[in-house]
Parts: C-alpha cells; sequence; structure tokens
C-alpha cells in the first residue's frame, strides 16, 4: 500500500492516466466491434468522449493545467491523427451537438460582459483591440514576406501576390478565441476588472477581425488567384455574417428577456436549451455568424432581464459539461500532418504573434491609464485561438484554391500551438481573480 502512495506521490495524475488508457482500451474495443449503428451509435459516442474527456480533464487540473487542455488532449489523441477512434465521419455527425455546446458558449460570453462593470474598463478595452489588431496584423505580415522562401504556397506568386496574401494571414492572426477564454474564467472561475478587460477584447476584436478579414479576402483573392473573381460584395456579406448576428442576436435576446421578466418563478432550464437550438437553427438558415449571434444574445438578456443572470449562471452551472465535449471534438478535429509540414515556419510564426500580442497588450493598456496588473497580464489573455480562427482558414482554402492547402496546414500547425499554449497563459495571468 505504501508503494501505491509513494508512486502517486511521485508521478501525480497517476491514476488518471491509467482510467485514461483503460477508457481508451475499452472505446478501441467497443468501436472495432461494430457495436450498434445511426443514433445508438453515435449516443455510444458522445458518452465515450465526455467520459474521457472528463477524466482528462481533472488528469490536467492535477498537473497544474487548466481543464480544457485535457478536454482537446484527449479528443487529439482519440481523432484521426492519432488513434483514430473518431474518425472524420463520426466527427461530422458529432457537429450538430458541437454547435450547439457553441452556442451555450457564446451566450456565457455575452452574459459575462455586464455593463455596470465594464464602464471602468472601456478605454483599455478600446485601446488594447485597436492597437494589439494592428501591431499583430502589420507584424505577421513583414513576418511572412521575410520567411517566404521556406514557404512553398507563396514562393510562385508575384510581389503583389505575396503581399496579399502576408496581409490576410496578417489578420487572421490577430484573432483570439472567446470559446477558450470563456472556458478557462469559467473553469478556474475568474472575476475582476483583469478578467472583463481579456474577455471584452477578445468579444470585440473577434467581431473586427472578421469584418477586416472578409474585406481584405475579397480584395486581395483575384491578385493571389484570379481563379477566384467573382461578382460577390463583401461589404454586404460582412453585412450579413457579422452585423446580422449582432442585430438578430441582440433581437432574439430581447425577446427571451421579456419571457424571462413575465414571471418571478424559477424559468424551467429547458427553455434556455430550446432557445439555444433556435439560435443554431438561425444561424444556419441565415448564415449568420454563431458565436457572435449566440454572444449578442447573452449581453442582452443579462443586461436587459432582472432573470439574465440566473440564467447565465444555470449554463454556467452545466458549463463542464458542455465544455469537455465542444473541446475535446475540438481537438479530434486536429490535424497533426501540418505540424509535421511546417513545424519551423510555424513556431516561429506562433512566437512572432505571441509577443506583438503581448507588447501591443502593454502599450494600449499603458495609453489607457489601466493598472500594473491589467498591462502586465492582458496579453498573455489573448494568446488563445480557436474555432473561429480555423473556420476563417478553411475560407482560404474554398476562396483561394491555388494556396489554400498549404494556407491550412501552416495555420492549423500554428493555431494547434495557440490552442496548447494560450488557455496556460490565460490561466496564470488570471491567477489573482480566482475564485476557487
Amino acid at each position: 500500500m505504501s508503494a501505491i502512495k509513494e508512486s502517486r506521490r511521485a508521478f501525480p495524475g497517476l491514476d488518471h492516466a491509467i482510467t485514461l488508457g483503460v477508457l481508451l482500451l475499452a472505446t478501441y474495443v467497443i468501436t472495432s466491434s461494430g457495436i450498434g449503428t445511426g443514433m445508438g451509435r453515435l449516443t455510444m459516442y458522445v458518452g465515450l468522449t465526455l467520459l474521457a474527456a472528463s477524466v482528462a480533464g481533472r488528469w490536467a487540473l492535477g498537473m497544474g493545467l487548466p481543464r480544457l487542455t485535457g478536454f482537446l488532449v484527449i479528443g487529439f489523441v482519440l481523432g484521426p491523427s492519432v488513434f483514430g477512434l473518431m474518425s472524420p465521419e463520426v466527427i461530422a455527425d458529432l457537429r450538430l451537438i458541437d454547435k450547439f455546446a457553441l452556442a451555450l458558449i457564446g451566450l456565457l460570453a455575452g452574459g459575462e460582459l455586464q455593463v455596470r462593470r465594464l464602464g471602468e474598463a472601456r478605454a483599455a478595452i478600446i485601446s488594447t483591440t485597436l492597437i494589439v489588431t494592428v501591431m499583430v496584423a502589420i507584424g505577421v505580415t513583414g513576418f511572412l514576406l521575410v520567411v517566404r522562401p521556406l514557404l512553398p504556397f507563396m514562393t510562385g506568386l508575384g510581389l503583389a501576390g505575396a503581399g496579399g496574401l502576408a496581409l490576410l494571414l496578417g489578420v487572421w492572426a490577430a484573432n483570439s478565441s472567446p470559446d477558450l477564454t470563456v472556458a478557462v474564467i469559467e473553469d478556474v472561475g475568474a472575476e475582476g476588472p483583469l478578467t472583463d478587460v481579456i474577455l471584452g477584447v477578445t468579444i470585440v476584436k473577434d467581431i473586427i477581425v472578421i469584418v477586416l478579414f472578409t474585406i481584405v479576402l475579397a480584395f486581395v483573392g483575384p491578385v493571389v488567384d484570379p481563379s477566384s473573381a467573382g461578382g460577390h460584395n463583401p461589404f454586404l456579406e460582412v453585412g450579413i455574417e457579422v452585423g446580422g448576428a449582432v442585430v438578430a442576436g441582440a433581437l432574439l435576446g430581447w425577446l427571451f428577456s421579456l419571457y424571462l421578466k413575465a414571471s418571478e418563478e424559477q424559468r424551467s432550464p429547458l427553455a434556455t436549451f430550446l432557445f439555444t437550438y433556435i439560435l443554431v437553427v438561425i444561424a444556419e438558415a441565415l448564415h449568420l455568424e454563431l458565436l457572435i449571434l449566440a454572444a449578442s444574445s447573452g449581453f442582452v438578456i443579462e443586461n436587459l432581464s432582472p432573470a439574465g443572470d440566473r440564467m447565465i449562471r444555470g449554463i454556467a452551472s452545466v458549463s463542464v459539461i458542455v465544455f469537455a465535449f465542444f473541446f475535446a471534438v475540438a481537438g479530434a478535429s486536429l490535424d497533426v500532418g501540418a505540424v509535421a509540414d511546417f513545424w519551423l515556419v510555424a513556431s516561429l510564426f506562433f512566437g512572432v504573434r505571441m509577443l506583438l500580442t503581448i507588447g501591443g497588450a502593454r502599450i494600449a493598456t499603458r495609453l489607457a491609464g489601466a493598472s500594473q496588473t491589467i498591462q502586465q497580464r492582458t496579453g498573455a489573455g489573448l494568446v488563445s485561438q480557436g474555432g473561429v480562427t480555423l473556420g476563417l482558414l478553411l475560407l482560404i482554402e474554398a476562396a483561394l484554391p491555388s494556396v489554400g492547402e498549404g494556407v491550412v496546414a501552416l495555420g492549423t500547425a500554428v493555431v494547434i500551438a495557440n490552442i496548447l499554449v494560450g488557455p496556460v497563459l490565460l490561466k496564470r495571468a488570471l491567477s489573482g481573480e480566482v475564485s476557487r
């Protein structure tokens, strides 16, 4: 017995590692046997994913890492890039539930932005959003032009084409991840001025980057790849996808806040889940950005309805399950081959982006007159990238087929680094505002 205790002290997380090994073996046996079909098999995968992610999350906590790091790693291990226990077909089947989870995360993100608390942080949020976006976009553009000879998909382009593609990736690199940020904040129970600034910048920057990205893609696309020229209007596309998401989300949030205010009695959580499903359906039908749609709704509900806080807290109470599933599926979707193809440039890309983000945030918060803590720690909270960032890569692949495959490979390698390192930096940055 003493030997077992000694081994646990020498190897923290050993119990969870063993449990994960047993779960992986059980998953392999079950999936290889062909047990179940249709919805039954899908339900089995959901259960196995949640169980494995739960254990991996506890293992990560035991190692001093954010819980969602464990979620991402176990998804990566289960996915096609490693053991292949979750095939691309299974991942595609899980996407509907994945989108539902993303909508819940968006509601949480919007609900965390309370008007009464954002007044003091407004100057820091605005200056940091603008300065970090500009510094990262320009800095990464210059970096990519310098390392152009190491990127096969750029060497065949002329100076104008290479410059346009570098600018597009520079704007893309300015994006941060609201989903990962909310997950860490909820996981550690952070609340305070620094948390407000980091979350506010992340959400506002996400909207601005999507707008800029869509416009830049439309203008540089014909230069990079003449076959991509078309008659679409980028401003109309942005207006529908982003502006429409903000307006529609605010309207839906207002309507739901009226429902919440109609009675002082406790509302069933089923109503919240039904509302979340409606958001997913509307986003799909109208081609709106789901995360922005949900965040806009959550912001209005939290700030207009006296019962909004109860609704947001209700979502937060089940957030561990939501995050476990969402980030496990996100991890399973990552392609390890991208790291092998562009590991050197991706490592430099990651380092340049991180330094520009941290440096830009420090300059911006100092200009805004923020506290020393906010000046020193905000940048570390903006390193994460996630699902929206990967989605923008897929837009490049579809719009610019001649360079799309290489861009996706490089971008995915950078995102993998930011996904793994970003949450750890954010958890450390928020250490002074953690309540649990």
